[in-house]
């Protein structure tokens, strides 16, 4: 009876994220028509270029050009989310043994700093940057599981915070769902088919991060 019971509420978990990782693929962003304007009234003639220009190189037909052949990506667990970052955009993968000094003045969204082959990387609540807000309100206010490894990108510059590290897998674009042109979570590259996880567009994802420091 018991297996029963949590065969069932395994289903039902994993029917969620499936819910869940289709929607973050699919929502449409509420901003368009708002970002559409400045380009016209402020600089017709230069915005355009990081708003067109920039996507285009790095994909052909929604697909990045790191996946373009087969590639290779790490998997990692958030709050009980899998995320998966494709290696080529990987830095490194380091325990969180020294700890963080705490940035006073900054979100909730952005822990701390810590030592990093010579760089103070600032290291981000990835629970609280991919989930829903329903889901972000259950966090444990003690960080220390959620933190206990740092996945490092952009060159240590960043490193996303996680509870552990899994294994390392090999893709094909077409086992990847990838996000739409209209989808408003730009840090989604797509979903692994297979593992049922969100591949991460690490290009994408620190920008958002450096606007967020702004």
């Amino acid at each position: 009876m018991k297996t029963g019971i949590r065969d069932e509420t395994l289903l039902e978990q994993k029917l969620a994220l499936s819910a869940y990782l289709d929607a973050l693929l699919t929502d449409e962003t509420e901003s368009l028509p708002k970002a559409d304007a400045p380009v016209e009234v402020l600089s017709p003639a230069a915005t355009p270029e990081p708003v067109t220009e920039s996507p285009q190189p790095l994909r052909v037909d929604g697909v990045p050009d790191w996946a373009q052949t087969r590639f290779q990506a790490l998997l990692f667990e958030v709050a009980g989310l899998t995320l998966a970052v494709p290696l080529v955009k990987l830095k490194g993968v380091v325990p969180n043994e020294h700890g963080l000094t705490e940035m006073p003045g900054h979100s909730s969204l952005f822990l701390g700093v810590t030592p990093y082959q010579g760089v103070q990387s600032k290291v981000v609540d990835t629970a609280r940057f991919v989930l829903p807000k329903d889901r972000v309100t259950q966090l444990d206010e003690d960080i220390s599981e959620r933190s206990a490894h740092l996945v490092v990108i952009d060159e240590g510059r960043w490193s996303l915070a996680c509870t552990k590290i899994g294994d390392v897998i090999e893709l094909d674009a077409e086992q990847v769902k990838w996000r739409s042109a209209a989808g408003k979570r730009l840090w989604l590259a797509g979903t692994v088919i297979n593992q049922m996880c969100a591949l991460l567009d690490i290009d994408e994802l620190t920008q958002q991060l450096v606007d967020g420091m702004a």
